[in-house]
């Protein structure tokens, strides 16, 4: 049983503790810049920069370095200067400044990702890779459900300074979980790359090899990152179509992203008691065709209608969330070999971190160019046709290895 793994117990509640404290920061920050310093609307511009730019510089260089150096020691490393520059942020004099050491912050931030994915493969029965990774998006879910709520009450109600320094103490807390699992990787197996006998140039060139060459792997990467940038798209420009939908009601862009988190998390909680994914083409392409169809959905509704049918929109798009999260993250736990996992990991997170760039920008140039509506109909109606293409072409693309499988297995356990 997983829930038996110490190991990943530990490094799940850590997980948990950070992801928590990330969101009351999250409210801290936009509280900070929009309601303390009045920032104007370049200076909030600069802000998903600061938090995006690090992982596109660094993501790579992670990758490598959580291939050949202690996981648990990277992650514990990089909690403890993340609380040290969360608790700097209190000192800051100006929004610049306030801006420069997050993202200070967000490069100690790029080294947590591929070393935690890469100890989970190595600590987790292949057979529960699929439940490991189940819990850590259901983790992510309910902390972006809990913590901004709680977040906004601690803000309101005291101040927005206490929020940053619930999010020092969720980092010293996790650094301080890590410790006691320290020792774990001594009895792991050590692959080749442990030694560093490879230079890190090639081993860069490699992990580029494994993502390049596994199409499987490639696709469902494309595929995950698509889904990604359109959510990104909808998130920053969605008080702006909601404005033109349902004009006089803002809690409504408070409410949607609201369902989709609760989508994700009901889709991703039927993963997880789930033993494999049979079929990456209805997991990843129905997802992807899921989200097309909330865009669409909200591009059609007409000034008037029930709110209802927006918030419906939203739960489509969140299970379509779910589904591209998890199956995206247990395929690349389960197709890259475990020696370049960190590596791949690395690759995967800077092209990610790009989208939270590039989506907020196209959106913006889109919502011009089309007006909210028209822009919400074609990127809908284009993400759903690829999601629909990806089930018709499942075949092609993932092959039929992953059914067989799967059926395979399931007939050895009813034998």
């Amino acid at each position: 049983m997983l829930t038996e793994n110490k190991t990943f117990r530990t490094l799940l509640f850590a997980y948990g503790l950070s992801t928590l404290g990330d969101w009351f920061d999250f409210i801290a920050v936009a509280i900070f810049l929009g309601y303390v310093w009045h920032a104007d609307p370049m200076t909030m511009a600069l802000l998903p920069i600061a938090y995006a730019a690090p992982g596109i510089l660094l993501g790579q260089f992670a990758g490598v370095l959580a291939d050949r150096v202690h996981k648990v020691r990277m992650m514990i490393a990089a909690n403890l200067i993340q609380a040290s520059l969360t608790l700097l942020l209190l000192a800051m004099p100006d929004p610049l400044w306030f801006l420069l050491v997050i993202a200070l912050r967000s490069c100690a931030s790029v080294f947590n990702d591929p070393a935690q994915q890469t100890l989970t493969r190595q600590i987790v029965a292949p057979e529960q890779l699929l439940q490991a990774t189940s819990l850590n998006g259901a983790v992510f879910q309910s902390g972006k459900l809990i913590g901004p709520l709680i977040g906004g009450m601690v803000a309101a109600m005291v101040t927005p300074a206490l929020c940053l320094i619930i999010n020092a103490v969720s980092y010293l807390l996790s650094a301080v979980l890590l410790l006691t699992i320290r020792h774990v990787e001594k009895k792991l197996p050590r692959p080749a790359s442990w030694e560093k006998t490879i230079p890190f140039r090639l081993a860069w060139q490699e992990g580029w090899a494994v993502f390049l060459q596994n199409r499987v792997l490639l696709f469902s990467s494309l595929f995950s990152l698509l889904a990604m940038m359109a959510i990104q798209l909808a998130d920053a420009q969605l008080p702006v179509v909601f404005r033109e939908k349902v004009p006089g009601h803002p809690e409504v862009v408070g409410y949607s992203v609201s369902v989709i988190g609760l989508g994700a998390l009901l889709t991703i909680t039927w993963l997880h008691r789930r033993k494999t994914i049979r079929s990456f083409g209805w997991v990843l392409g129905g997802g992807v065709l899921l989200i097309g169809a909330c865009f669409a959905w909200i591009g059609l509704f007409q000034p008037g209608g029930g709110i209802h049918w927006l918030l419906a929109a939203s739960l489509l798009a969140g299970i379509g969330t779910g589904l591209t999260s998890v199956g995206t993250n247990y395929l690349v736990q389960k197709e890259t070999p475990t020696h370049a996992l960190g590596r791949v990991r690395g690759i995967i997170d800077s092209l990610s971190s790009a989208t939270f760039i590039v989506a907020p920008l196209l959106g913006g140039a889109l919502m011009t160019w089309l007006g909210p509506a028209q822009a919400f109909l074609w990127v809908g109606s284009l993400v759903g046709a690829v999601g629909g293409g990806a089930i018709l072409l499942q075949r092609w693309i993932w092959g039929k290895r992953d059914a067989d499988t799967a059926a395979t297995a399931a007939a050895k356990q009813a034998g």
